[in-house]
């Protein structure tokens, strides 16, 4: 069964404003519901009501997934204390709900993916799941067949193992490393220990989602059903 909201539950949830800047609306008579100017802030509504806010209809949402192509410089929280925060690149109603499946470092770049569904975002960043993600690295150094040999045993860094699922070389001084799990700067430290460093890296693909050819740093879309899929190998909820 539906459930009903509080009108300026309603108004702040869908327009992506404080609760207390919606019942200003609503006291004001910016607020019509079905057709009605509505001035009760506790005025219960369903999510299907035609809510209007200044003359313009509410969208309303449930679960949302975003895929971004997160750029070099951002940082992957709502923090802005060490830099821009990609949240700042979503312009959406919804933006205050998201969380994060899966950080990646300021220096880095690539396929992030944001969510409010936690279930959705447990599945992604969960090791139990052995969800592969694959990253194109560069390197100060060109790898050799040792290098890469010693990138794909267990790495012993402090008191952690590291151990990546694959690490492939390709042209010059880039590899490709796939992980099935999210450890703190767990790409550089494997390289750290293996006597070389990371100058780039760049995530293309998570599950079996590739971030999209025609994407641009910055870009970001919603996914649908069947690239959810590709992701956690379940349509969602």
């Amino acid at each position: 069964m539906e459930k009903l909201l509080r009108l300026d539950k309603f108004i702040s949830k869908f327009a992506g404003i404080s609760r207390n800047e919606s019942r200003k609306f609503i006291k004001a008579g910016k607020v019509r519901v079905n057709g009605t100017v509505i001035k009760a802030v506790d005025h219960k509504v369903y999510q299907h009501d035609r809510v209007f806010l200044n003359d313009k209809k509410l969208e309303t949402y449930d679960s949302v997934y975003i895929a971004l192509y997160k750029p070099v410089g951002y940082v992957s929280s709502r923090s802005t204390n060490e830099g821009k925060s990609v949240f700042e690149l979503i312009d959406a109603p919804y933006n205050k709900e998201l969380s994060i499946a899966g950080r990646l470092d300021k220096d880095a770049e690539g396929l992030l993916l944001l969510s409010n569904d936690g279930l959705f975002i447990h599945r992604v960043i969960s090791p139990k799941y052995n969800l592969e993600k694959e990253y194109i690295v560069e390197l100060e150094n060109e790898p050799d067949g040792d290098f890469i040999e010693k990138m794909n045993e267990p790495i012993s860094c402090g008191d952690e193992i590291l151990k990546a699922k694959k690490v492939t070389k390709l042209e010059g001084k880039k590899i490709l490393i796939i992980l099935t799990e999210g450890k703190f700067h767990e790409i550089k430290r494997m390289v750290k220990a293996n006597g070389n460093t990371v100058t780039a890296i760049k995530r293309g693909r998570i599950g079996e989602f590739v971030l999209p050819e025609m994407f641009n740093p910055g870009d970001w879309k919603e996914l649908n059903d069947f690239e959810i899929k590709k992701i956690t190998g379940e349509f969602p909820r």
